[in-house]
């Protein structure tokens, strides 16, 4: 938690997702995404730690933002954009400290660290090149999130990449209405991945949506999907939620 407290800049997530503005151009493409690893007996007193900390940032306005997920496997993710690396140097919460107190901060961050037994840090790059937004396509009041997490060995790099602009070129193609975005692995990330970020109003929502576009596609989809699948040293799927009861953004009220 000492990281946390002194870098809390460096939130995730996705990955898992964010809700995207549909200008590709006016998009931030670097995020820095810290993760916690709750245990499901802790969750409601660490979801309760969580609304603390973002009430406390409303009652002073304190300049930093994160987008909160939860993942159906215990983790909390919280992803906040940054321009550069060099941003993972600042302290955000400094500023918080000073408003609320060093001791009183300390004590809810410590009261949070005793509700998981791990975390990380990492950053993660939105893919436009990639990702297939089509004309008309929105996230709006879309919070569940699917991920698929499409890991491969380095050098496979190329191949992975152009095997992915093709499955976007497909869609395109076939005029698909159902978007997706793409994310990439960076710094802090132990292995080379793509994360498939899928929106929808639910699961169900997307499990229908995934059916509208196997329609779409036909049997071309097959040859296209594998020159992706078979690269993959793993693959993981799994459902998230945004959260924007735990998000946060300073008010632009002084």
């Amino acid at each position: 938690m000492k990281t946390f407290k002194t870098r809390f800049l460096i939130l995730m997530t996705v990955l898992f997702a964010f809700n995207l503005a549909n200008a590709q151009d006016e998009q931030p493409t670097m995020f820095a995404v810290h993760t916690d690893n709750v245990t499901f007996d802790m969750m409601p007193k660490y979801e309760e730690l969580a609304k603390k900390l973002k009430e406390n940032c409303e009652k002073y306005n304190i300049d930093i933002n994160w987008t909160a997920i939860s993942v159906e496997d215990g983790r909390y993710v919280y992803v906040t954009p940054i321009k550069n690396m060099a941003e993972l140097d600042e302290n955000p919460m400094g500023n918080l400290a000073e408003k609320m107190g060093k001791e009183a901060m300390g004590e809810m961050f410590n009261e949070m660290d005793d509700c998981y037994d791990s975390h990380s840090d990492s950053v993660i790059h939105l893919m436009p090149e990639l990702s297939y937004i089509p004309e008309g396509y929105s996230t709006e009041g879309k919070n569940h999130r699917e991920y698929h997490f499409l890991y491969y060995s380095p050098k496979n790099a190329k191949e992975m990449k152009e095997g992915m602009a093709k499955v976007k070129e497909m869609f395109k193609t076939k005029g698909v209405k159902n978007g997706y975005s793409v994310y990439h692995s960076g710094f802090g990330s132990e292995e080379s991945y793509y994360m498939v970020s899928v929106a929808g109003s639910s699961d169900l929502s997307i499990a229908q949506g995934g059916e509208e576009n196997d329609k779409l596609l036909g049997d071309d989809k097959d040859a296209t999907f594998w020159n992706v699948i078979k690269l993959a040293t793993k693959y993981d799927q799994v459902e998230a939620d945004i959260r924007p009861d735990l998000s946060y953004s300073p008010s632009e009220e002084q």
